[in-house]
């Protein structure tokens, strides 16, 4: 009846997939009741045609006879299961249009948890971009160490980056995400070994306040929201833990993660975009998570209301930021659900903060935007006229899900426990183990085995063992890896091919240099040459959309030869075997000659 699993486009592939395999399984079903509800001159037909098409497919009455018994019978089969399908699209043209949609009914719902922890990244993606549309200075740069030396040496009176720098600017990460994956490194790791874990735990003990950080070490996006929360509401103490650990080492200091983090705790962007990840987790993340989980017979199909719901409220909040921000603000109107904060003195906090955090409404309302975006593109299966919102409640009852694809997450991360501990087992191995214990079949064992039954699944035990499941399911999987790697090949030689053929046929196209001459063109001739231009590296507008129109590509064609008039642009050469040459200027005006792939251009090799 349907199918609860996270958003990833493979998922929804084996949805479709799986809706298709139901489809032909019901009209198989519906064909064996008309076989053998029906026995009539009908299905005598049916098979006596599948029959002759199967012996005339096998190469007529010699051929067939000639055919193993196995073979024989395993083509019958299927001849069987085709008639029986053919017979029950028939019964199934039959039926009324709401029998049909019952037996068709088939709903693809996605986790919540996905739903929820995929609109914080919405949210945080909207946050980041907007220092920049506002034009006001963002973040502070958090860059690993060996980032943070090349940045340390960039020339502040140069208008030009170099390669290096350049580079250092696009990896490093900054803001309230990033101070709070810092914090969850040193303070929760997941390899218990690093970070200051265990003088973290002792330290804030003592000095009353029992916390343990947010695991952002291992879930991503929403525990950054309760990792903002516990950063904002304790920052002081952080501050003084980070400042204890500095003059507690031999050689006092803090290494680099601790430094970045000294350093975020007390810069007013970051803290502001942590404040905002806190917010949107009191509003809204802690209160539809606590709907979704407060009941382990809760249907996801019942749950299209409290989507509209979510998007409507973070709407208000967005019209109304107040509403989180103001002194007296309440969860009353600021939550979804009316329901005390989750974490209240966290929230207690950021509004005695607010004074000093002046862009705080901003961001918030640009993080709401952007996670009502992405509320929006992750509950497309509620829309208003789709299949679930027009379902019956005997439909949805029928299709039962949970709200969360927990059971599955938790079974994959029990796996990788396992299999750190035990990193020999056997997949069928594990499969046993969880499976013995999912169905209680000790209990069964202690109420229902003899000592033969013991002996037999025993025995049985070592077959499977003997068998070489595990290696053969290896080499199956290498085995689709290498057609997989095959295809990917040919597909690059392919299109390699198709680019050399492309700029043997454009190194034939008689260029154009004057700009009284591009008025002119058009066509296939203006295309040739609009094509012949820009494989020649044409200073050219990034954007495709912008270059769509005949009157576009002759304004781009122009201002390109104005560019190599005035020696602004020095054209590649395609030579007659579609090579493309690249010419680069040097700082003296020198052309150098080089050859295609050369590190100055990876995009073109």
């Amino acid at each position: 009846m349907g199918m609860n699993a996270d958003h990833c486009k493979k998922e929804k592939k084996i949805g479709r997939s799986m809706e298709e395999k139901k489809k032909e399984a019901v009209r198989e079903l519906l064909g064996e009741d008309t076989i053998l509800d029906d026995l009539s001159q009908k299905t005598d037909l049916a098979f006596q045609k599948g029959r002759a098409e199967m012996i005339e497919t096998a190469g007529g009455p010699e051929a067939w006879n000639a055919l193993p018994q196995p073979d024989q019978a395993l083509q019958t089969a299927s001849m069987i299961r085709e008639v029986a399908i053919s017979l029950g699209e028939d019964a199934y043209a039959q039926l009324s249009s709401d029998e049909q949609q019952d037996l068709d009914f088939f709903a693809w719902v996605g986790c919540g948890c996905h739903k929820e922890g995929n609109s914080v990244k919405g949210g945080a993606q909207a946050m980041a971009a907007w220092w920049d549309e506002a034009g006001v200075k963002g973040p502070i740069l958090l860059a690993n160490r060996d980032n943070k030396a090349v940045l340390k040496n960039i020339n502040p009176d140069s208008d030009v980056l170099t390669p290096a720098e350049e580079r250092a600017f696009e990896v490093t990460a900054h803001g309230g995400i990033k101070a709070s994956s810092i914090a969850g490194a040193i303070f929760n790791h997941k390899d218990a070994k690093k970070g200051q874990q265990d003088t973290y735990k002792f330290w804030f003990l003592e000095a009353g306040i029992p916390l343990s950080f947010p695991d952002t070490s291992n879930v991503r996006y929403q525990s950054h929201c309760d990792g903002g929360a516990v950063l904002i509401q304790y920052r002081k103490k952080f501050l003084e833990f980070l400042e204890f650990v500095r003059d507690s080492k031999e050689k006092p200091g803090l290494n680099n993660m601790e430094q970045n983090l000294y350093l975020a705790l007390q810069d007013q962007p970051t803290l502001t975009e942590l404040a905002t990840l806190a917010l949107y987790a009191q509003a809204i993340s802690h209160p539809y998570m606590r709907q979704i989980r407060s009941s382990s017979d809760i249907n996801m199909l019942d749950l299209g209301p409290l989507h509209t719901q979510v998007q409507e409220h973070i709407q208000k909040l967005i019209d109304n930021p107040e509403l989180l921000l103001s002194s007296h603000a309440s969860f009353v109107d600021a939550a979804i659900d009316g329901k005390e904060w989750e974490r209240p003195d966290a929230v207690a906090a950021i509004l005695e903060m607010r004074p000093e955090l002046p862009h705080l409404a901003d961001v918030l309302v640009a993080f709401l935007k952007g996670a009502l975006a992405t509320w929006k593109r992750f509950t497309t299966e509620f829309v208003p006229g789709g299949l679930i919102d027009g379902a019956s409640a005997e439909q949805k009852d029928l299709a039962w899900m949970p709200a969360t694809n927990d059971v599955n997450e938790g079974i994959l991360g029990s796996y990788r426990v396992f299999m750190r501990g035990k990193p020999r087992t056997t997949l069928h191995a594990f499969n046993a183990q969880a499976m013995y214990k999912q169905n209680d079949t000790q209990n069964f064992m202690d109420k229902n085995f003899t000592e033969e039954d013991h002996i037999y699944v025993r025995k049985m035990a070592r077959e499977i063992d003997e068998s070489g499941l595990e290696k053969k399911r290896k080499k199956e999987l290498i085995q689709v890896q290498k057609k997989q790697v095959a295809e990917k090949r040919t597909k690059t030689q392919k299109k390699t091919q198709k680019k050399i053929d492309t700029a043997i046929k454009l190194s034939k196209v008689e260029l154009k240099w004057k700009e009284e001459d591009i008025p002119g063109l058009r066509g296939q001739k203006l295309l040739d040459q609009f094509a012949a231009f820009k494989l020649m590296g044409a200073p050219f507008p990034e954007k495709s959309e912008d270059v769509k129109s005949v009157a576009q590509k002759r304004a781009a064609i122009i201002v390109a030869i104005a560019r190599k008039n005035s020696k602004k642009w020095v054209p590649h050469t395609i030579l007659d075997d579609g090579t493309i040459v690249i010419n680069a200027q040097d700082k003296e005006g020198e052309v150098n000659q080089l050859e295609e792939g050369d590190e100055e251009d990876e995009e073109d090799e």
